[in-house]
This record gives structure tokens, sequence and C-alpha cells, in this order.
């Protein structure tokens, strides 16, 4: 037998020594050699994008008075505005609103109104929030504390960053009050939206006076209210539907056109148009597939309708017969799966549409519909999302390609409906997740700037302050975004 040399085995078939450079083929694999070739763990991917970059703002302003406007990013050169905002969206400041529990889990949307009061027209700001347990809250919100009666103060916590010792506490940005008995609308709210819309961000502009507020129904009884948010009593009158829309169905949720004449609601039996004034209403498509997110175009003339098989419809209003009820085309399109990588593939499955549509500008999400809307920059691109996670930004020129321009990743859902949001200036992208991280990205880039916990549960919708506009359309930083989630109210700079 030959002798053991260190290093070395020996191989009796080939009768000679071997170097010992890796596991011997046939041997069993000792402890040590399993330790010594695992790999060492990655580390984790930083998702803050100051981190990543090694960008901070006192640099960058350095490198402008160097530079000019057009500064040096990881051997790029870029613009030292949208990199100022991007470091800014990386560290987000956030309050938690006290008393706000199961408040604004289902929908939220702030408004500025003109409230008729004793000493005349008074310009307020109010948020109106609805629950999944069928209650409607309208809170006020001001910019100095407040005394009201007989309602409750929801005092703001500071929860992000993390409070250091001795650290100077943050001064909130809005103080809060809520009425200590909501409305009950007996059913899960399923959208807020506001009828009619500023015309532009001057002081001038006309404030909303009235909100769409729609439930998902009990047994399949959705029903529609319109809310005087313009009067100090908030008058919530329940809206009967007319014409051939059904009263048995679940509203999933609704949009108004500019004028604040129409609304559009998604059901689980199509869309429909209502006039607001009348009640009247009648489908302009029909699905067996619930409609689960909508949006007008800002023509007024088309709307988007995303669907729980994944498919999105553009569906033209206009050409319509003039009959008050007419019959809808009925159109057999192909369903086609889709990836994550945006490609696609088709099944040997057909699904049925009814409405003035053109089939082969048909979108395809690889799930369910949870939130669609169109930037208003350019009303050309539309970003949709589903509930596998997947968010995608589309050019609506390049749909026969089906293949997304961006694609927004890190985000996590299974099941939720969860409506992302949208800065003013659209340079940001908004959105919770089922692990109850809250992101951000950009939406040209499609970078992941920030994500953070800061609450327990999902943060499942989004809305920005409207009387802020006018800042965010100037230096174009993120201001006053709400989000709402069971566990509380929050407040994001």
């Amino acid at each position: 037998m030959k002798p053991e040399l260190p290093g070395f085995y020996y191989d009796e078939e080939k009768n000679r020594y071997f170097p010992i450079k890796g596991p011997i083929p046939g041997a069993k694999a000792s402890s040590s050699s399993r330790t010594q070739q695992k790999p060492d763990p990655k580390p984790e991917q930083e998702t803050n994008y100051q981190k990543r970059t090694k960008l901070k703002a006192l640099k960058l302003v350095y490198s402008r008075e160097l530079n000019g406007n057009v500064v040096p990013v990881n051997k790029k050169m870029s613009n030292f505005k949208e990199e100022i905002q991007k470091t800014q969206a990386s560290y987000p400041v956030v309050w938690r609103y006290e008393s706000t529990k199961h408040t604004g889990d289902a929908a939220l949307k702030q408004f500025q109104v003109d409230v008729q009061t004793s000493v005349g027209l008074t310009r307020k700001n109010i948020l109106v929030a609805g629950s999944s347990s069928g209650c409607l809250s309208i809170l006020r919100v001001s910019k100095a504390k407040q005394v009201f009666d007989g309602g409750i103060d929801c005092d703001p916590v500071s929860v992000l960053p993390l409070k250091e010792n001795n650290a100077e506490e943050r001064e909130a940005p809005w103080f809060v009050w809520r009425p200590a008995q909501p409305y009950l609308a007996l059913s899960t709210i399923s959208s807020i939206q506001l009828i009619g819309r500023y015309d532009d961000a001057s002081e001038n502009s006309n404030p909303v006076n009235r909100a769409l507020i729609t439930t998902l129904g009990s047994t399949g009884r959705g029903s529609i209210f319109i809310l005087n948010v313009a009067d100090e009593r908030n008058i919530l009158t329940p809206r009967s539907l007319q014409g051939n829309v059904s009263s048995e169905c679940t509203i999933w949720t609704a949009d108004c056109n500019i004028r604040g004449s129409h609304a559009a609601i998604g059901t689980d039996l199509g869309a429909a148009s209502v006039d607001l004034e009348t009640g009247t209403g009648s489908y302009f498509l029909g699905s067996k597939s619930d409609v689960l997110a909508l949006q007008f175009h800002q023509s007024g003339n088309i709307v988007q309708c995303g669907l729980r098989n994944g498919a999105i419809v553009s569906v033209d209003l206009r050409e319509r017969p003039g009959r008050p009820f007419p019959r809808l085309t009925r159109h057999q399109i192909r369903y086609q799966s889709s990836s994550k990588t945006g490609q696609t593939t088709k099944n040997k499955q057909w699904f049925e549409l009814q409405g003035n549509i053109n089939p082969s500008h048909v979108i395809y999400m690889p799930s369910s519909l949870t939130c669609l809307k169109t930037l208003k920059t350019s009303d050309q691109y539309l970003m949709a999302s589903s509930m596998d996670g997947t968010i995608r930004l589309y050019d609506q020129r390049l749909v026969k390609r089906g293949v997304a321009v961006q694609t927004y990743e890190g985000h996590v859902n299974s099941h939720t409906r969860i409506e992302f949001g949208i800065d003013p200036t659209e340079k940001f992208l908004l959105s919770g997740g089922e692990d109850c991280y809250t992101r951000i990205w950009s939406i040209k880039s499609g970078q992941l700037l920030s994500e953070n916990k800061f609450s327990d549960s999902v943060p499942s919708v989004v809305c920005w302050s409207t009387d802020e506009r006018q800042k965010d359309r100037k230096d174009g930083i993120i201001y006053g975004a709400w989000l709402g989630s069971h566990e509380a109210i929050f407040n994001m700079l």
C-alpha cells in the first residue's frame, strides 16, 4: 500500500499520485471541505439610492458649482435637478396619525373646497377616507393645530426616519381632526373620485365641491353616492342607477370625466357610463371578466379598462348609435398570457368582449389588474399593475409589439388590490406592497430609489395633497403624499 502524501491522493488504477484540488470523485465530502467550499452569502442589495450611488446632496451642490447643471454621476453626466430629486426621494419623511385605524384602507382623497360659513366662503382642506368596513370619514386638514368641538385630534407621530437620541422632533406638515362618528355606507368603499377637476395649478382655479363615492355592495348590490364636500354638514346623497345598468352588480371602481358630467363604473358585468345628474346609465363594455380598474382618457372620449383576466382594453365612447341603449359589438379576442419579461405567448383560448374596441390594441398583464393610470404630461403612456406584483409602463402607440417600455422591479403582491400613486410632476412612482414596505421608483429610469417599512399592514391606497400642486410643478419635489392602511393614515414628504 502506497504511503499517504499530504495534499495528494493515490489512484490504484493509474498507479500514480494526483494533487487534491477539489473533492475526490466518489469520495464523501468532509465537513471541513463543505465549509470551505460554501460560497459567501451575497450582501443584501442596497435599496437606498444615495447609499448605492454614494451620492450626497452636498456633493451634488459642489459639483454644480464647478460644472453647472450637468453633473457627473457614476461616470455618466446627469441633470443636477433630477439627481437632487432622487436623493430626496430616497430618504422620505413619514408621519403616522393617531386615531385613524381602519379609517382609510380602501380609498383616500384630499380635496380643497370652498365651505359656506357664517363669515362667507372659506377655503379648506379635507381628507375623505373610506374603509373596508364600510365607514366614510371626512377629516379636516390644516397646517396649524386647531380646536374643533365634538371631534378627535389625530396627533401626528414621526415614524421615519427613526428618531435618534437627543434628536430634535420634526414638525408635522399637517394636523388632522376627524369626527367621532363616521358615515356608514353598509359595504366596503371601493372608490372615491373628484367630480370635476382643477383646470390648472393656479391659486384662482375653482375648487372641487362634490365627490363620487362607490361601494362594492353586499350580495352584489353596489351603490353610488354623491358627497357634497362644500357643505359643513357634508351631505351624502345616494344616487339610484337607472337605464340598463343592473342594480345587482358589484362596483369595483369608478372615475369621472373632466367636466364632471359623467362617471364610468367598473362592475362584474362590464363597464358602464352614468349621468351624474339623472343617474341614467348604459354599458359601453360587456365582459364576463370583472372590470377591476378603469380611467377616463384626458379627452373624455375613451375609457381604459383593466380586467380580472389581465387584459387592458381601450373603449371609444364616441361612435355609438343614436338609440339610448345600443347593442354592443361582439369581439372574440385571443387571450395572451404575458410573462414578467414582457414577452407574450399565445394560448388556444378566447374570451368575448362587447363594445367599441380595437382587438389588436389590447394590452395583456400577467394577472388581474389592480390599478392603471395614464401620464398627464404624455397621455400615450399608460402605467398598470397586476396582482402578481408586476408594474409596467406602456407606450400605447407600440402595444402591437406587446412589450412594455419600462418595468419596475421589487413590488410585492399576490392577491391584494393595491393602488399605486404617481406624483404630480410624474417623476416618481409610489406604492405599498404585501410585505408592508412602501417603495419609490424613478418613472423614467425604473430605478428603485427607496423601500421602507413604517406600517404593520399593507399601505394599499395613495393620494397627493391638491393644494401643494403649485410647489410640485415649480420645483418637482414630492410633497404631501397620503397613504392609507389598516393600521393608520400616513403622510410622506
